[in-house]
This record gives C-alpha cells, sequence and structure tokens, in this order.
C-alpha cells in the first residue's frame, strides 16, 4: 500500500516535498535535441530574447545556457540548468512551447515582455505573461599563447527560475498533485454490484504519537489479530516520525462502532484513516468477465503519466477492467503548484478538475451467473447463456477462476506462481478465446447449406448407415451408432445426430460448389469474432479452398468438406459462437452482435448511453429450412430416437437443443457441448455447456443445460434491466 499522510497540514506538505525533490531530479522523456554550432554573439536584446525562446521551443537546453549572464552562470551550472528545464518539463508534462515578443520596453534594453504558451499533455495550455530581463554582459574570451585576452560585449538574459513559470522562485520546486476521481462501478442488469471503489478503514500508526511503544505493540497485535513481530517491525521503522505508517486495512463490512474503538486508541499512536479500494463483493464469481486491476508497468507508464499516473497506481488490467480502462477510470484531475523545501505549497501554476469514471451496467444476472457456475462446479470447460429476443448475454462461466480480489491485497509468490503454472489455465476466458472442433453442434449449418444449395428438400430421405463408403470403399467413415437408423429426412438426420446424413449433404454441396459450405459456415458466425463489447475473443476458423491454400499450402479435398460437415476437420470454434447461432435460430433467424454492455451511466446523474446488439445478417435460410432445423432440435430432446431424449425425461421444460462431442486429435481428448433454448413458443434464453473433456455431450453437459434454463425458467427468472 503507498504511504498515506496524516491529515496533519504539515506532515502532508512535508511529504509532498519529498516527493517533489525526487520528481525534479529525475530524466525527462523530452529529449532536448543537439545544441547548434555557435552562433555570433547576440548584439541586440531583442536577438538575444528571440534566440532564448527559440532554442526553448526546440528543447535545447544547453543552447539556453549559453545566453543566460555570466552571473547567472556563476549561481547555476550548466548540468543543474539542463536538469531542472528536463524534471520540470517531466512533472508538469510539458510538450512544448510557443511564445510572442512584446516591444523592448526601453531602447537601451533592461526588459522585454513575453507571452508563452506553454503545452502540456495534462493541464492543456497555460499562458504565462512574463518579462525578460536582459543585460549586456562583457564576455572575456580565452587567448592563445603569447597574446592579450580579448573581451566583447552581447546582450544575455538575467535567468532566474522565474523565467520558466512566473510562480517559480529560487527556493521553490514544482510537483503535480494529481486528484484521482472515483473509478466506474461495474454492474450486473439489475444493479447488483461486481466491482466497485469502497472507503475503507486503514489503521496504522504515527511514531510521533507513541509514547509507549511496548503498549502499542501488545494492543495492535491483539485487536488486529497480527503477530506482535509483525506489528513490531512498523512501530520500530526507520521511516520519518512524522509518517503515517499503514498496518492493516480492515475489511468492508468492519461497523462503523468496530472502527470507532480503532479511532479510540489515539493516545497510543494508533490513527485510523480512509482509503478508496476496488472491490469485488462477488468473489471469483464472473471473474473472467470483470477482470482485476494491477499495478502501472513501466511501458505503461511511459503513456499514462502524462494522463496524471504515477509508479505504484493500479489500472485496469483484465477483463472489462482492462478493456474498459478509460471509460471506467474517467480523467484525472490535478494542481500544479510550487513548493518550498520545508513542503509548504506555495503558488497555484494551473489546475485541472477530476472526471469521475462511468459506471457500466451489463446484461448479465448475478443469480443466473451463480447458478451457472454452481452447475459446472470444477469441470474445465464454460457456460454461455443468451436471451434471444434482445442477444444480451445472461452469463458467462469459466472454470477454473481466480479471486479478482486477490490481485488488490497483492498475491503472494507462490499464490502467482500456482495460478501462471497450473496447467488448466485458470486465466483463459473460455467462453470467448478457448476453440474447439464444435461437433455435431455445427450439422445444424450443414442441414441449411444442403437444403438451400445441396439439391436437398425438408422430405428427402438419406440412408443412416453405420459406415459411410461415399469417399469410396477405402475411405469408410463409421457413424457413432452401429445400428442401422434407415432411410431419414434432414430433420430426422439432426434429431439422431447421423453422420452419413451430413456427410452425404456436404459431399453433394463440394461436388456442386466446394466452397458452399465453407461460405454457409462464415454466414453463421464462424471463423470470425462475434462482436461483443470490449472483451477479447479468438475468432475461430472457417476453413474453405482459399484458407487451406493459404494457410496449409495445399488444395481442398471433399474429404475436407465431408469432414466440415460434421464439425471436424481444420473447423474451430469458441462457445460464444456457437450460443450465438442458436440464439439466432431460437429467435428471428437474424445473426447478431451478443449484447453484453447494456447502458453506461455518468455517477450520480441520470445521464446513460443504452446499447442494443447490431444486426450482422439474416441466416441464409429460407422459412421452411428454418423450421426444419427448429423441427430437428425439437425431436433431439423430446422424441424417443432422439440423442437427448433422457436428458429432458420428467422436466416441465419445452426445449429444443442439440448435443456434440468433438475429437481433438493432437491432444487426444473429447470436447463436450450441450446447447438448448427454451419454452419453444417463445423462447427467452439458450444454454450452451462446453466441457474440455468428456465423453458425451448429452449425458454430461446436457444436465447441466437443464438445470440453467430450470433456474431461469421455474421461479427464478433473470431481473429485469432497469
Amino acid at each position: 500500500m503507498r504511504w498515506i499522510a496524516v491529515s496533519l497540514t504539515i506532515v502532508t506538505l512535508l511529504a509532498a516535498a519529498c516527493s517533489v525533490s525526487s520528481s525534479n531530479s529525475g530524466s525527462s522523456s523530452l529529449t532536448p535535441t543537439a545544441s547548434p554550432t555557435p552562433l555570433k554573439p547576440a548584439t541586440t536584446p531583442e536577438e538575444a530574447a528571440e534566440r532564448f525562446l527559440s532554442h526553448w521551443r526546440a528543447k535545447q537546453y544547453d543552447a539556453m545556457y549559453d545566453l543566460i549572464s555570466v552571473s547567472a552562470q556563476e549561481e547555476t551550472d550548466r548540468e543543474k540548468f539542463v536538469d531542472r528545464y528536463e524534471a520540470i518539463a517531466e512533472e508538469a508534462t510539458i510538450t512544448g512551447i510557443d511564445y510572442e515578443l512584446g516591444a523592448l520596453v526601453s531602447e537601451e534594453g533592461g526588459e522585454m515582455p513575453a507571452t508563452v504558451t506553454i503545452h502540456t499533455s495534462f493541464f492543456g495550455d497555460i499562458i504565462q505573461e512574463n518579462t525578460l530581463p536582459l543585460v549586456r554582459d562583457t564576455i572575456t574570451l580565452a587567448a592563445s599563447p603569447g597574446e592579450a585576452a580579448e573581451s566583447r560585449q552581447e546582450w544575455r538574459l538575467q535567468w532566474s527560475p522565474s523565467l520558466i513559470f512566473a510562480e517559480l522562485d529560487d527556493r521553490s520546486l514544482i510537483h503535480l498533485f494529481a486528484k484521482v476521481p472515483r473509478r466506474g462501478s461495474i454492474l450486473d442488469r439489475s444493479g447488483e454490484k461486481l466491482a466497485f471503489d469502497a472507503e475503507v478503514a486503514v489503521v496504522g500508526i504515527v511514531p510521533d504519537l507513541i509514547t509507549d511503544p511496548e503498549a502499542t505493540i501488545s494492543v495492535l497485535a491483539t485487536v488486529l489479530s497480527l503477530p506482535e513481530s509483525e506489528v513490531r517491525a512498523q512501530v520500530e521503522t526507520d521511516l520519518p516520525s512524522y509518517y503515517f505508517i499503514p498496518i492493516e486495512t480492515l475489511p468492508y463490512e468492519t461497523s462503523p462502532a468496530e472502527v470507532q474503538k480503532l479511532r479510540d486508541l489515539i493516545n497510543l499512536g494508533v490513527v485510523v484513516q480512509e482509503d478508496s479500494l476496488r472491490l469485488y463483493p462477488q468473489g471469483s464469481l464472473a471473474a473472467h468477465l470483470v477482470g482485476y486491476l494491477a499495478e502501472v508497468t513501466a511501458d505503461q507508464l511511459d503513456e499514462l503519466r502524462a494522463e496524471g499516473y504515477e509508479p505504484g497506481d493500479l489500472v485496469g488490467a483484465f477483463g472489462l477492467e482492462g478493456r474498459s480502462q478509460a471509460l471506467l477510470a474517467g480523467e484525472r484531475g490535478g494542481t500544479l503548484a510550487t513548493v518550498t523545501p520545508e513542503g509548504t505549497v506555495g503558488r497555484i501554476i494551473a489546475e485541472k478538475a477530476a472526471k469521475p469514471g462511468k459506471d457500466i451496467y451489463l446484461s448479465i444476472d448475478v443469480n443466473l451467473q451463480r447458478a451457472a457456475e454452481t452447475l459446472l462446479g470444477e469441470r474445465v470447460g464454460s457456460v454461455v447463456v443468451m436471451d434471444p429476443r434482445d442477444n444480451s448475454v445472461l452469463a458467462l462461466a469459466s472454470y477454473p477462476r481466480f479471486d479478482p480480489n486477490a490481485f488488490i491485497r497483492g498475491l503472494t509468490v507462490k499464490e502467482f506462481n500456482d495460478l501462471i503454472d497450473d496447467e488448466r489455465k485458470p486465466f483463459l476466458h473460455r467462453p470467448l478465446l478457448a476453440t474447439y472442433p464444435p461437433g455435431s453442434t455445427f450439422k445444424v449449418v450443414t442441414l441449411a447449406a444442403g437444403l438451400e444449395e445441396g439439391g436437398f428438400s425438408t422430405s428427402s430421405t438419406i440412408h443412416c448407415t453405420p459406415v459411410w463408403t461415399g469417399l469410396g470403399p477405402d475411405f469408410p467413415k463409421n457413424n457413432w451408432q452401429t445400428v442401422d437408423r434407415g432411410f431419414l429426412t434432414p430433420a430426422e438426420g439432426l434429431m439422431a445426430s447421423c453422420n452419413p446424413v451430413f456427410y452425404e449433404m456436404a459431399l453433394a454441396l463440394d461436388h456442386i460448389d466446394d466452397a458452399a459450405l465453407p461460405r454457409f459456415a462464415r454466414a453463421f458466425g464462424f471463423g470470425q469474432p462475434t462482436g461483443i463489447a470490449a472483451l477479447d475473443e479468438a475468432p475461430g476458423v472457417a476453413p474453405g479452398p482459399q484458407w487451406k491454400e493459404e494457410v496449409k499450402g495445399e488444395p481442398w479435398f471433399s474429404g475436407d468438406s465431408v469432414n466440415m460437415g460434421i464439425g471436424q476437420g481444420f473447423l474451430a470454434a469458441t462457445p460464444l459462437q456457437i450460443a450465438n447461432v442458436y440464439s439466432a435460430i431460437a429467435g428471428d433467424g437474424v445473426l447478431r452482435t451478443p449484447l453484453l454492455i447494456i447502458r453506461t451511466a455518468e455517477p450520480g446523474t441520470s445521464a446513460a448511453q443504452g446499447f442494443t446488439a447490431e444486426e450482422i445478417n439474416p441466416l441464409p435460410v429460407s422459412g421452411a429450412t428454418l423450421a426444419a432445423i427448429r423441427q430437428g432440435l425439437t425431436m433431439v430432446t423430446q422424441n424417443p430416437g432422439g440423442t437427448s431424449y433422457s436428458v429432458f425425461a420428467g422436466s416441465n421444460l419445452d426445449a429444443a437443443g442439440k448435443s456434440g462431442t468433438a475429437e481433438d486429435l493432437p491432444f487426444g481428448a473429447n470436447h463436450v457441448f450441450f446447447v438448448a433454448y427454451a419454452n419453444r413458443a417463445a423462447p427467452s434464453i439458450v444454454a450452451l455447456v462446453a466441457l474440455e473433456e468428456g465423453e458425451s455431450g448429452s449425458r454430461e453437459a446436457g444436465p447441466i443445460v437443464r438445470g440453467i434454463l430450470e433456474s431461469y425458467l421455474n421461479g427464478a427468472a433473470v431481473s429485469a434491466a432497469p
């Protein structure tokens, strides 16, 4: 935790003075350009003033030094002069200057008015009305051996620090006092907080106020439940005695009465201060979605210093906290002022008001998110829940997870290494970033393409054999069942998830146009990001002839189309992409961007900006084809011949859905899926579960989906967005 100054003016100012001394001695990001070749001496005061300011504009501080008076050079050496300009440029975020010179006050010289506009990245333009004092100096030139020294007169500036800022004098330093605004909250659709800034009590000591160190150590160790050795190390610190030294941050839930008991220990040197702390009240719930804060890195600081950030500050580093950093953080304000070596703030040079961050309201429902995570349990995988009516995302679950609060309190080395070294990749947001062959969940696309462009109709029948030899007897392909299911319509093929039905459709499409099935895959949203706001997502792969030639350097074969027809081969999709397809099928047949952020709001005001899902494209299907797809999905769950009939046996849900099992040959594991929507008459929910390892989508993922649908439709409905 950064040091917190005691609310006593002198302590605050002394601490500020220490900070200023450090800041103004550092190197600047504004690197001066090389000094030009020395020119002839300035023969007029106007020439001296013009040269001095033009060198400043070019950041040629060394050349500026050559134009200050001999007496000024005797008081300030060249290195300190250059360092001061560089340090002030960094502290005040100066990016450059412009100037206008006035008329010389006297023909004999002496003073010249100047308006200097100092451009800063933080405060904007700071306009300084100043007067340049000019003197005619006699300069003694170095003589050659055996020759008498010569001298000449030239015009120079009688320099003082006030020529940088009029408010600055010989003793003072410059410091930017940043004002950190309230960070915007992240809330669910009903206003339940997922992340917010909270005021917490910080218990510490001020050594100057301690009269009995042993009593202070004993009492604090007892009331804070800390080892005496830990408290002693803080009490016996070698830090300045006027510092406030934090010992423990109390939980947000600590009652005012408990805090007051600690405030009453002031006679022992105990001081309680308020600090703002980022809290994630739901713990690990929706952790990948919400994200976390982390200390600003050196690279980030190069860009953010101009916005008022300092080493040790926290910035969004993951999830919404990271991707929506600018929106949530608002704009830092600050005061640029002079400070004396004693720590007294002198004169204000510039001020900027802080602007609080905006609150972000998500379409997520905390209760449904919790239900999804509970039902997923400790299976490595993900859950996506959507409302097909507006394409809003109701839950995004990923396991394993992490607790964002741990990054605020500070991870131990072991905790950090445990997370990084975990082979299950707890930082991977699986619904959006993990890609898998979609398996049989993709068969709706093959059915659509077969009916629209493959020469099949809704009444066509295809033989569902145990072994399919459409690519020739040397290339047999097995169905997942060993029984002959007879001749099936396309919808019945979906019901039975019969591979030969979809092999046959894919092969027919390939013979007509080998790019047809890949084209339909892209029209259903595969191979491209879904467009969900403010989160990273993988595009997946929708392979085709051109893709294979460019990526693999090989031609596209009929076998590639056949494999793609059952969601295998080079095809790869995220769980969100699959869920988004089924949301379009359950809804109005239009593919849209998933809606995650429903509105942003100015804190404390009624000003808000609402968002809706954007249309990507209508699914390339006729009404009859869409009806056939829906019929097949209904038979999957409600016909005794359906692959997932047992999943919904005894349920009051009127659901339609599809299971999927996909081989991941390089890794030797099967990925399993189940996706369903309900109730069919007016679908209001789509749920998809993807398990990274499994044997059956129906048996393993299906019950999880059923539980999610029931928790939503049977009395635990999602709260309405305000």
